[in-house]
């Protein structure tokens, strides 16, 4: 059966994958030789030029995959969206700042009583003699609560969590890359092997075959051999099944063929160049950490807003009338300003209500940034322990496959020699090919929980500058 990655023990997925904006300064696509636009290699450290090498080679290692999987995925094009919104927004919330201006036109029909009943009232209506209205209208908003302060402060603080939200989808594709990247090489390694295997094991059975006609070998053995083949044909069988399905998923997430070749560059490992302690103190600046807090902020920008509806709103008017034909009109009456105030009495409870929403909204996001720091640390602390752990296996497993490749090496030779039987051949391959499934499982496992540890720090992936 498949072997489960540690990740599994933390929040099964993280899901899939979200990022980036500005005044439309920016394009991302996705697609086939589609280009990674700025601002992505802020967040992900993939340059448009490594995503095009990449492609262009024959062999892939992870860091390549990774590269493809940010230009060829949906994923980072989506996420990009949501800042770009958060951006639209804040220019939202300053415009509610600036004058609202308008260029007003109309047409009124009267009767001739209501017009004579009206001839000595001065209105730039009366003056065009049809009942023609062309002006100009401004409104500039004084105080309106705390809307326009409130929103410009959520406006800000939502910007930032989607650009954490985008850190930390490039995070979990990396980590998600490299899941499927190793198990890959894995069920690969793991095939050979038991290919190898097989193929030994058919080369005895034959032998046997030919001694049990010679009497030199009993019908029992034959059998046996017969039985480990057949279940080795059962294991072969499982482990295309599962490399087929790993390579599926790599296939998804990078948006390249089930059969690109893979090659793991980086096979040496050691302990973390960092204590334990120094890797809790990372927590705060991880960008799922930092996009809680921001949207806590939000949260809090909210009840600033629901606070400022007991306040007065004040709103200064202005008209500037002009004729039907664009001249100005000559009465005293050809502009007018206005100071509107209002305060909020009696709401039935609305404004209560709001109040006590955003309250809890706010205890809400606190608690779920809460949450999610613990949830750090607690992965943090796990995976330290587990590279930790995968190191001291992978040692180990490297011992014991070493000594039983020896062991099967010398029971090999004794029995080309005829001093070994066929059966303790088998009972000597299956001891190797265990030890080496072992050693091949704890080594991509190592290999991966250093890219965990990176990522669950806060260090991976690697970018120049990151934005804050």
């Amino acid at each position: 059966m498949k072997k489960a990655y540690r990740l599994s023990t933390f929040f099964g997925g993280w899901a899939a994958f979200l990022f980036l904006s500005g005044c439309a300064h920016y394009h991302v696509e996705v697609g086939n030789n589609d280009e990674v636009d700025n601002p992505i290699p802020a967040y992900t450290g993939v340059q448009t030029e490594q995503a095009q090498q990449a492609a262009q080679k024959s062999v892939l290692n992870l860091q390549d995959v990774y590269a493809l999987a940010v230009e060829r995925t949906e994923t980072m094009a989506i996420t990009v969206e949501n800042l770009e919104q958060a951006e639209a927004q804040q220019q939202q919330a300053f415009g509610a700042w600036l004058p609202q201006v308008y260029l007003n036109a109309g047409k009124n029909w009267t009767s001739g009583a209501f017009a004579e009943s009206n001839v000595n009232n001065a209105s730039p209506q009366n003056n065009t003699g049809a009942g023609d209205s062309i002006y100009l209208s401004g409104s500039e908003t004084i105080l309106s609560g705390l809307n326009q302060v409130a929103a410009v402060q959520g406006a800000q603080a939502n910007i930032d969590a989607q650009r954490y939200g985008i850190r930390n989808t490039a995070s979990q594709l990396l980590l998600n890359v490299a899941q499927a990247f190793y198990s890959v090489l894995e069920f690969q390694d793991a095939l050979q092997t038991d290919q190898d295997s097989r193929d030994l094991t058919q080369k005895i059975l034959d032998v046997q075959k030919s001694w049990v006609v010679m009497g030199r070998a009993q019908k029992s053995d034959m059998l046996t051999t017969t039985a480990q083949l057949a279940q080795l044909d059962a294991t072969i069988q499982n482990d295309k099944t599962q490399l087929t399905q790993e390579r599926e998923t790599l296939a998804y997430l990078a948006g390249i063929k089930p059969d690109t070749v893979l090659q793991s560059t980086d096979e040496n490992y050691s302990a973390p160049p960092f204590s334990l302690e120094d890797a809790e103190a990372k927590v705060d600046d991880r960008p799922d950490v930092r996009q809680a807090k921001a949207n806590w902020d939000v949260a809090e920008a909210e009840v600033l807003q629901a606070h400022g509806e007991h306040l007065p709103s004040i709103i200064a008017t202005g008209s500037y009338y002009l004729g039907a034909d664009g001249t100005y009109y000559e009465s005293e009456h050809e502009w007018n300003v206005g100071l509107e105030a209002s305060l909020p009495l009696f709401e039935g409870g609305q404004v209560i209500a709001e109040e006590r929403e955003a309250d809890s909204k706010r205890n809400q996001a606190k608690l779920m940034w809460s949450q999610t720091q613990r949830s750090a640390l607690e992965e943090i602390r796990q995976v330290y322990k587990g590279l930790s752990d995968s190191i001291q296996q992978a040692t180990a497993y490297k011992a014991a496959s070493d000594a039983s490749q020896a062991a099967y090496d010398a029971v090999l030779h004794d029995y080309k020699l005829n001093l070994q039987t066929p059966l303790n051949v088998l009972q000597t391959l299956q001891s190797l090919a265990t030890a080496k499934d072992d050693y091949v499982k704890t080594q991509y496992q190592t290999l991966y929980d250093q890219v965990w540890l990176g990522v669950a720090t806060g260090d991976l992936p690697k970018v120049e500058a990151e934005k804050n």
